[in-house]
């Protein structure tokens, strides 16, 4: 199957489409990629700092890729939503304004992310099936994304609420109660994952101090700013400090190296929401050998988190986390065997050559390729 991608000009922000990307090559599947992302792209140090540049990808140029599609040698497209960010990053006010006059052009090489798919659609190009990746953290689907709905074979969405049609509450006044079914049929989970590669540049995943050597008890550590859950969690750590040895945000931000050291002397690391359930710290925390925490899912999930097996399910609010932590910690046996059991279960399923895979089998099972 010969794939062509069509990504972001913006690295390391469309963290579940950039995952997907490196898995696709992690897992040694030759594909075509727009924009070139080690020439065109900005935002090179953002939180994740993911390894593109030892990821084996071709980058044809755009007048290349048009040319393969009016050959018809691709047979899929997997293409990212429409709401590419052009506009930030760090830059001089002199180069926004000619990155935006530049990205505003009628010229398609200029254009990318699932704008570009849909300017090829509606310019009438015969294209093979599309498959749409929105990783964007709210359970809507936006207006502005409606035509790669309509035109793909599936779309996989991040933060998938049980309930589909609330995906489409933004523009369900377009949509007939025929449409309704059928476009909530092409939804399909999709979750963050972790690169391995991108992870082990700044620490040894194989080196960590085994479960009873540990002197933290609870770490929680990430951005709280923009998560009622994480804000409400705060408070409750605060607390806790009086009986047990815990990390939080509060002692100061720290390196991507520091980060995981304390991850791998932590009994319990606490994952709670971020702006939705899925965040990138559910899959990459069980590495480092601790005990996860997590909120009970909210969302459709495409993995098997099972709590009291390879994690620790908590209540939403909280109103059960120190009873759970004072348990687990008074049961080091039982603490040990379930964090073994997620580092297993990361290592084996959350990585993101497992969501390549996933994403590859089941397109072939929709389109019958």
């Amino acid at each position: 199957m010969k794939i062509l991608v069509i990504g972001s000009p913006k690295r390391d922000f469309h963290i579940g489409f950039d995952m997907l990307v490196l898995g696709l090559s992690r897992a040694g599947i030759a594909f075509d990629h727009y924009p070139n992302i080690l020439t065109q792209s900005y935002g090179h140090t953002g939180t994740y700092q993911l390894k593109f540049d030892d990821a084996d990808i071709s980058y044809p140029e755009y007048c290349a890729i048009v040319n393969n599609l009016k050959k018809k040698n691709y047979d899929l497209i997997i293409t990212m939503v429409c709401r590419v960010d052009y506009n930030r990053g760090k830059h001089g006010y002199l180069s926004k304004i000619s990155r935006k006059f530049k990205y505003s052009l009628a010229s398609n090489k200029y254009k990318m992310g699932g704008t570009l798919v849909v300017d090829w659609l509606k310019q009438g190009m015969e294209l093979p099936p599309i498959i749409v990746l929105d990783d964007l953290d709210e359970p809507f689907i936006h207006p502005v994304d409606y035509d790669l709905l309509l035109n793909c074979a599936l779309y996989f969405k991040r933060e998938l609420p049980f309930d589909r049609f609330l995906c489409f509450r933004l523009f369900d006044s377009r949509l007939s109660k025929n449409q309704l079914m059928p476009l909530a049929e092409k939804l399909r989970p999709l979750w963050t994952s972790y690169d391995l590669n991108s992870i082990a540049a700044f620490t040894n995943l194989e080196a960590f101090k085994p479960y009873s050597e540990r002197y933290i008890d609870i770490t929680f550590l990430g951005n709280t700013h923009s998560s009622y859950n994480r804000q409400k969690l705060l408070p409750l750590l605060d607390r806790l400090e009086a009986k047990y040895n815990v990390i939080t945000p509060r002692s100061g931000r720290r390196s991507k190296p520091e980060f995981y050291e304390l991850l791998k002397r932590s009994k319990i690391c606490v994952s709670p929401d971020g702006r939705g359930w899925d965040t990138p710290k559910h899959y990459e925390l069980p590495l480092c050998g601790g005990l996860l925490f997590l909120t009970r899912p909210t969302i459709e999930l495409g993995i098997g988190f099972k709590d009291g097996e390879n994690c620790v399910f908590v209540d939403n609010l909280f109103r059960d986390f120190e009873e759970r932590a004072g348990y687990y910690l008074s049961n080091p046996a039982l603490s040990a065997t379930i964090a073994r059991n997620g580092y297993e279960f990361a290592g084996k399923y959350l990585n993101n050559i497992k969501l390549a895979e996933y994403v590859l089998q089941t397109t072939k099972e929709a389109i019958g390729k």
